[in-house]
């Protein structure tokens, strides 16, 4: 049902939302042209989340009956019937190796288009910034996105939380801690009843070579500070840092290049180490490809651990994939799910001329509900893998990402290639009701809300 404005005149009925004209094929009229608050409240309970929040500022009385805890249930009640709306964000892009802006690859919910995906440069979040101001997506957990203000000439970060359906943010204090190396930060949430109860952001210092010493900087929104944590291991660890951190049952994880997987509990301040399957292909998270061709995820509750092997097989780049299943978490026993060499892959037409000059995929996410698919960042294009029929398919036609690059005249000004960054992407999944952000649990210094 559409919530929609009825002229009298031509019988037709205005669609607030996309702004066309539509012949309704049931005519409901009430007495001297009000609606009732129940009526209201059946079509508002069935928009997408992102129009609820939007006719908030339509009038004070769609804003009262939003607001109604009574309202909250029942839209919960009835989305939780529905799939979950969720998008893949590409954190930034990369011009000759510099960090640009922010780009996102909108699957759902910022266009309430379920059916057409749609590939878009934007900024993230969606508020005026200083000329030159620049901001980077980190994590994201429980419909929230974490992202960091740059301010890469003071060495220091500069972290907001953003709830991209309200268009609220809150800022935490800034941090004091220079790492040496590349920093790499994860993000824990724990929510009740739609509201974020707690939360902790980790930075943990990924420095060049190995090392027996990890130094992290945890941020606790109980204490509304950071405070610095040094874990001595029995083995030297070498984390790769262009792999975002990985949360699962309260802990974040790593790849490190030697001995497998990292996991530090913030909460106790110790770290593990999980192995990884022996039969990796240990070129992947090498110092040259960085982590690149490798995913660690979490996926319906479990570890995954996803590579595209980078050993070529002329004229290919890559010569297979293999997705591994991590049985037990307290153990270091793999389970191969899928494994596939690259002559039984089947392109579709977009990708097979791409498929032949060199390019290795970079493994972006899986999908938030079916098992047997996930996503990756061909070129400048996104990729669908079905492991059911080994095929990938291209979700984005590169020509349309080009053009839209030429229509906003990024590719004039900067002279130079647009790549996006896909080993810094994340699936951002809403919650069936957005998460409240409290803005009395940062520190000392809070930032104002906001909305687009």
């Amino acid at each position: 049902m559409e919530l929609c404005v009825y002229n009298r005149k031509e019988s037709t009925f205005e669609n607030p939302i996309c702004g066309i004209l539509v012949k309704p094929k049931l005519e409901i009229f009430f007495n001297n042209g009000y609606l009732p608050d129940w009526f209201l409240i059946e079509v508002l309970s069935r928009l997408p989340l992102k129009c609820v929040f939007r006719y908030k500022c339509v009038s004070k009385r769609c804003r009262f009956l939003i607001s109604e805890p009574s309202f909250e249930s029942l839209y919960i009640s009835r989305a939780s019937l529905l799939p979950p709306p969720w998008t893949i964000l590409a954190n930034t892009l990369y011009v000759k190796g510099v960090i640009f802006l922010a780009q996102s690859f909108l699957h759902d919910f910022f266009f309430d288009n379920r059916l057409s995906p749609r590939f878009r440069t934007t900024h993230f979040p969606y508020i005026v910034r200083p000329e030159g101001e620049q901001y980077n997506i980190v994590a994201v957990s429980d419909g929230l996105v974490l992202y960091d203000r740059d301010v890469s000439v003071e060495k220091v970060s500069d972290y907001h939380i953003y709830n991209a359906v309200k268009g609220h943010s809150v800022a935490l204090p800034r941090t004091s801690t220079r790492f040496s190396g590349y920093v790499s930060t994860g993000f824990l949430t724990e929510s009740e009843e739609g509201s974020l109860t707690s939360y902790k952001v980790v930075r943990l210092d990924c420095q060049f070579g190995e090392s027996y010493i990890l130094k992290f900087e945890v941020f606790s929104s109980e204490t509304g500070c950071w405070r610095n944590v040094v874990v001595h291991m029995d083995r030297a660890i070498e984390v790769v840092w262009l792999r975002r951190p990985v949360a699962l049952n309260g802990k974040l994880h790593c790849i490190d290049r030697r001995h497998g997987i990292l996991a530090f509990d913030p909460f106790n301040d110790q770290c593990r180490v999980i192995e990884l399957p022996v039969d990796i292909d240990k070129q992947c998270i090498d110092a040259r490809n960085n982590g690149s061709p490798v995913l660690l995820d979490v996926h319906h509750g479990r570890l995954r651990y996803t590579e595209v092997s980078v050993v070529p097989s002329y004229p290919f780049g890559f010569s297979g994939i293999s997705v591994w299943v991590l049985d037990e978490y307290d153990s270091s026993s793999w389970t191969l799910q899928h494994r596939v060499k690259i002559g039984d892959i089947c392109f579709d037409d977009i990708l097979i001329s791409k498929a032949l000059n060199g390019i290795i995929p970079t493994p972006i996410a899986f999908h938030p509900l079916d098992v047997n698919i996930f996503y990756l960042g061909f070129g400048d294009t996104v990729v669908s893998y079905n492991m059911k029929t080994s095929k990938l398919d291209a979700l984005v036609d590169p020509a349309v990402v080009q053009g839209m690059l030429q229509r906003s005249g990024q590719r004039d000004s900067l002279k130079g290639t647009m790549k996006p960054c896909w080993s810094s992407a994340f699936v951002l999944t809403l919650p069936p009701w957005p998460i409240s952000l409290p803005s009395n649990c940062t520190g000392p210094r809070k930032s104002n809300a906001f909305s687009k």
